[in-house]
């Protein structure tokens, strides 16, 4: 379960994602297989196994781009049941850590997270240093790039995968990192995977390949 998502997600070069209660649900045995298949760092500063009470997934990762280094921390929203492998620590006492320590590591600092628009907004008003924050919003795209009230932070939404709905659109962030890592100039959109986008060659042989 979730094998074809993964060799998917590593055909499209993914850069990382931030772990959810989908991929909790898969239990300790199968997540630590789709970790493991995973080109890019599944992450997740919340999340603990339930026995060892050590971290399930790296908790950030730092990239270099051109010459500035990005740090995305990876937050995972609690689930609505409680999981007999995992335990989901409470997403704004783990952020205040980890923003500090990547924040000495990384010129632009960016919060990855499945959390609910609204839950993240306050999240990041509550805790400084976050340069972009990535969220997910259940019922519908915002239209363009907005900046968090009280802070400089920028924020974008995410698609949160739905049945017979993951895929259709795709969101779009361009923008311009000043030398501080500082974000400007940011320029969002909601591509809509339609019709007449012709289907990718190897992608199609991927996933014929789990039909």
């Amino acid at each position: 379960m979730g094998e074809a998502i993964v060799a998917g997600m590593n055909l499209m070069g993914y850069d990382a994602m931030a772990l959810g209660p989908k991929e909790l649900s898969l239990g300790a045995a199968l997540l630590q297989q789709r970790i493991g298949e995973a080109q890019f760092p599944m992450l997740s500063a919340n999340v603990l196994w339930s026995n060892s009470r050590e971290l399930v997934a790296k908790p950030y990762a730092v990239f270099r781009v051109d010459s500035q280094r990005v740090g995305v921390i990876g937050l995972t929203r609690l689930p609505d049941e409680a999981l007999v492998d995992f335990e989901v620590l409470d997403p704004q006492v783990v952020l205040s850590r980890y923003v500090s320590e990547v924040g000495e590591k990384a010129d632009t600092v960016v919060l990855l997270t499945n959390l609910g628009y609204r839950a993240s907004l306050e999240l990041v008003q509550a805790v400084e240093g976050i340069d972009l924050l990535v969220a997910a919003l259940p019922a519908q795209l915002l239209d363009h790039a907005t900046r968090v009230p009280g802070t400089e932070t920028l924020a974008i939404t995410a698609e949160q995968s739905l049945p017979r709905h993951a895929g259709r659109r795709v969101g779009r962030l361009v923008v311009t990192v000043g030398s501080d890592g500082s974000l400007s100039g940011e320029s969002w959109r909601s591509v809509p995977m339609g019709s007449e986008i012709a289907d990718d060659p190897e992608m199609r042989i991927l996933l014929d390949e789990y039909r």
